[in-house]
């Protein structure tokens, strides 16, 4: 087989791939320039507009500022008083990456991320694997989102049950991950395999 039929098939497969691709959501993160928060969004709206829930800077009766230091005040708050959902839309086609801090996990917080052809996965306090998920005002874990190869993260919505405090969120980041060190071991596996094909090609 020819080398670009080789890198063609390769590609399609990635497609093939990319079609089915989730979003994985994890603990950790927090890491990289975090980005301003206001009403309009993040930077201003030029990486993602916001619409519902509300901006912050201090503690409310319903939405208390994440613990741990807080970039700016500022920090976002979806609740019954606090205006549910609230949507973050991410500008162009999306990001593949983003994590922020989650202020005072309970099980009544809802986070549902959209990603590539309208397809939402939803997450909360205990698929994520959160410690504390009573709502302890002192506690907050940073949480972090990656898309699949072929796929990007176009929305992110916060929401609590009714007649229950709010799902505080801040620190929002769009660094790229790094990568893990399966990750490298993939990488270099495939660089070898190229090579190893393209050197066959040559002595045959």
């Amino acid at each position: 087989m020819k080398f670009s039929k080789i890198i063609i098939a390769s590609a399609a497969l990635v497609a093939a791939f990319g079609v089915n691709a989730q979003v994985t959501g994890s603990l950790g993160g927090g890491y990289g320039t975090f980005l301003e928060l206001s009403d309009a969004g993040l930077s201003g709206g030029s990486v993602a507009t916001l619409t519902g829930g509300t901006v912050y800077t201090d503690d409310r009766p319903f939405a208390d500022i994440p613990a741990g230091v807080v970039f700016g005040g500022d920090f976002l708050a979806a609740g019954p008083i606090a205006g549910t959902p609230a949507t973050l839309t991410f500008a162009g086609t999306g990001v593949d990456y983003i994590s922020f801090l989650w202020g005072s996990p309970d099980l009544y917080n809802r986070l549902t991320v959209t990603s590539t052809g309208g397809v939402t996965q939803s997450f909360d306090v205990g698929t994520l694997g959160f410690l504390s998920t009573n709502g302890d005002q002192n506690v907050s874990e940073y949480v972090q989102f990656t898309a699949s190869a072929g796929t990007m993260i176009t929305s992110l919505s916060f929401s609590n049950a009714p007649e229950k405090d709010a799902f505080e969120a801040a620190n929002f980041s769009v660094t790229t991950p790094i990568p893990e060190p399966s990750t490298y071991a993939l990488l270099l596996a495939g660089i070898g395999a190229i090579g190893f094909v393209a050197r066959r090609r040559r002595t045959s």
